[in-house]
């Protein structure tokens, strides 16, 4: 029999025995339906279909009424009620007061739990409400009576309460859920503020479910990472050409209630609609999605577009960088276990994502910033990167030997990059972190003299690796020479044995110890370990054990001077003279006449002269397919390593702060005008000055002392400019 509407659906609201006449005529429009006859069903589906024509504002306790009487026939929604249960489900309730708004969740949950096949449709609207304009808030305006004017803030509490909610109910949601992280992330080129609200969203989700938690990590560093890669230019250069980042009010845009104004035009708002009056922004779903944060760039943007598009890059970057770091600095108050498994969880996605992701500049950082926390994680940190890059372990040995090689470099450069950097990295680590990369040379070294004829020629791609970590060494030494110097015996921090200061994590493909264990390579350091009561042998002529290996190094046919990075080169050879530690330019002057020498051959025999050979496998950059030209390449007959120090100089300006305070600039390092040097022109400071003066200052004295021996027009100060300007990384464009 056919029902009749529901008497008096429009009318006031419903109390006490009314609710069961809801209830009733719901269970009759799901019989009736289930007979063929649809009225009394599409009238309830009319009740929640926000974009009718001629519906009328409904009452905040009608609402309450029908979503109480659906909970009780939520076992009965199935697939053949979807335009229900779609209905509802979009059904704007963030726009709803509390006790209708909770209906809603109850009906949700009741739902979610009873019928299994609207958990992902849910989890869905969850991710799509989580950017800067939630869906199911808008519409409300004109349809709900009572609509509150919530802000940001509140309404992203509700989510995540709903969150909270379902994955009480679903224990197997976090599956559901970890696509959808992905999917429901903004593209890179949307506005910078709906980047950085989605992906705090997503880091607030760790905290109440830690199945979670490195899936959105992964997430969240796979969508910073393809940004950092996309800025193909310095960012110092922006300014040369008048254009500032971009920067956002993050607080004011979660704080603010819809409709608010303080009569100024609000920090969301793009200057093209800072004419309106207050009035026009009255609703949350009238601001504009062209965001300000992408706008309010300088007139010189009008002129070079593509400049405009670094900027608001560079922007966007630096705001994630700083949500990550903002949230990180909270999260580590916790539990000493909480801050553990995510700095082990961050390691991973390292190891996986960043490690072999070239061209990343800031990135990288979050790790650089979370080591500093804990000497163990710095440990750790340099634990798994030496493993990486010294030993071949099940992971790289699954790979091609090409793969293989270009992660094993890229490690090395990373080790030299993060000692060399980190203010937190002590002398005792610095030394420790040495001698293990001048074990691997030594290895090098007398493998290459016991294959005699038959090894591979100096330069080639076998060798590249070596060579890798031999420009490590020399980057480490620029910086840190002075903890170079040979140390005391007795000293107790000094003499941390290796297997203590790089245990085995248990998490990572680790050696057993990261002690060098490379046959007769070792044999030296063990008898002077079990001959004495340190751990470590001493080094000799002043310097740390290991850096005799580097003489040998750069005087044995493999002759790293020539293969390694030029500036490199030159800048070791000017820190090393000075020091004392090894005069090179002789080596350095013969070895430029040979690479001309060779040049001019290949040259002439250039139509049977195989291409320069480059790795084109398991090199990611911005998406999983390497770009051809960006591959790094190994070594040719007469090719020179390229330079990559991931930690070079940070270069986003409001996330910046959170590394100053961490990072070891050159001109802290740079070598000190000696007594005795007399041999510089126009030097006339006395040495009370000197102690006053600071790192630059230093190195200016040191660089007009050092511009008569540098060969080849090279200055101290280009070469400084090269370490301290990324230049000798493979960015600039």
């Amino acid at each position: 029999m056919r029902s009749t509407p529901l008497a008096g659906a429009a009318g006031p609201p419903v109390r006490g025995t009314r609710q069961g006449m809801y209830i009733a005529f719901v269970k009759n429009a799901m019989l009736q339906k289930s007979q063929g006859e649809l009225a009394p069903y599409n009238e309830l589906v009319a009740q929640f279909q926000v974009g009718a024509q001629d519906a009328k504002p409904t009452s905040t306790a009608q609402l309450l009424a029908w979503l109480t009487a659906l909970t009780h026939v939520a076992t009965a929604l199935d697939r053949t009620c979807a335009t229900l249960v779609d209905a509802v489900l979009e059904y704007p309730w963030l726009a709803l007061p509390d006790d209708a708004a909770n209906a809603w969740v109850r009906f949700t949950c009741a739902l979610v739990s009873a019928r299994g096949e609207w958990v992902t449709k849910t989890a869905q609207l969850v991710f799509r409400n989580f950017g800067y304009q939630p869906e199911w808030f808008h519409g409300a305006r004109g349809r709900i009576a009572e609509a509150p004017r919530p802000t940001r803030r509140q309404l992203y509490d509700r989510l995540h309460a709903l969150l909270e909610a379902l994955l009480r109910l679903v224990p197997t949601l976090p599956a559901t859920l970890q696509p959808l992280l992905v999917q429901h992330f903004p593209h890179r080129r949307e506005r910078t503020l709906a980047q950085v609200l989605y992906m705090r969203n997503l880091v607030r989700i760790t905290t109440y479910c830690e199945a979670l938690i490195e899936p959105v990590w992964t997430t969240i560093i796979d969508q910073a990472l393809q940004i950092d890669v996309s800025i193909q230019v310095e960012l110092d250069e922006l300014e040369e050409q008048g254009i500032e980042q971009a920067t956002i009010g993050l607080a004011s845009a979660l704080d603010r209630a819809d409709g608010e104004s303080d009569g100024a035009p609000s920090a969301d708002v793009s200057p093209a609609l800072a004419a309106h009056t207050p009035d026009d922004f009255d609703t949350l779903e009238d601001l504009s999605d062209d965001g300000y944060d992408d706008d309010m760039l300088t007139p010189a943007v009008q002129h070079d577009p593509a400049w405009g598009e670094v900027a608001a890059m560079a922007g966007r970057l630096d705001a994630m960088m700083k949500a990550m770091y903002d949230f990180l600095t909270e999260y580590v108050t916790g539990p000493d276990a909480q801050r553990y498994h995510l700095f082990q969880t961050l390691l991973g996605i390292f190891g996986r994502q960043v490690l072999p992701t070239f061209k990343s500049r800031h990135v990288q950082f979050i790790l650089f910033w979370y080591s500093s926390l804990d000497p163990e994680f710095a440990d750790m940190f340099l634990g798994t990167l030496l493993s990486k890059s010294l030993y071949v372990t099940r992971d790289t040995a699954s790979t091609s030997a090409d793969s293989a090689a270009i992660i094993r470099i890229a490690a090395a450069s990373y080790v030299a990059s993060y000692v060399a950097r980190a203010h937190h990295v002590d002398g005792a680590t610095t030394r420790m972190v040495l001698l293990n990369l001048c074990t691997f040379l030594d290895a090098g070294l007398e493998s290459f003299s016991a294959l005699g004829a038959a090894a591979p020629a100096p330069g080639a791609r076998e060798h590249a690796v070596f060579y890798a970590v031999s420009q490590a060494v020399f980057y480490i030494f620029c910086f840190r020479w002075r903890d170079l110097r040979d140390v005391d015996g007795h000293e107790e921090d000094s003499m941390r044995s290796p297997a203590a200061t790089y245990p085995n994590t248990g998490s990572f493909d680790l050696s057993p110890q990261l002690m060098p264990v490379l046959g007769a390579a070792t044999s030296s350091y063990s008898s002077a370990s079990s001959s004495g009561t340190s751990a470590m042998p001493r080094g000799s002529h002043g310097w740390a054990p290991g850096l005799s290996i580097v003489q040998r190094a750069i005087t044995s046919p493999l002759n790293p001077l020539r293969y390694c990075n030029a500036n490199v080169v030159q800048q070791f050879a000017y820190v090393a003279q000075h020091t004392g530690f090894q005069y090179c330019y002789s080596i350095i002057e013969a070895n430029a006449r040979r690479t001309k020498t060779s040049a001019t051959t290949i040259a002439e025999e250039a139509p049977s002269t195989p291409q320069r050979s480059r790795l084109q496998s398991d090199v990611r950059e911005s998406t999983p397919t390497p770009h051809k030209d960006d591959t790094p390449a190994l070594l040719g007959a007469t090719e020179t390593l390229d330079a990559f120090f991931p930690f070079d100089p940070y270069r986003l300006r409001e996330s910046s702060g959170f590394v100053e305070r961490l990072y070891r600039e050159w001109s802290d390092v740079a070598p000190e005008e000696e007594d005795d040097d007399e041999d510089a022109e126009g030097d006339d400071v006395s040495s009370s000055d000197d102690e006053s003066r600071g790192g630059a200052e230093r190195f200016t004295r040191f660089a007009a002392r050092m511009r008569a021996r540098a060969p080849h027009g090279a200055t101290p100060e280009s070469l400084a400019q090269s370490l301290e300007a990324m230049s000798i990384s493979p960015f600039a464009v």
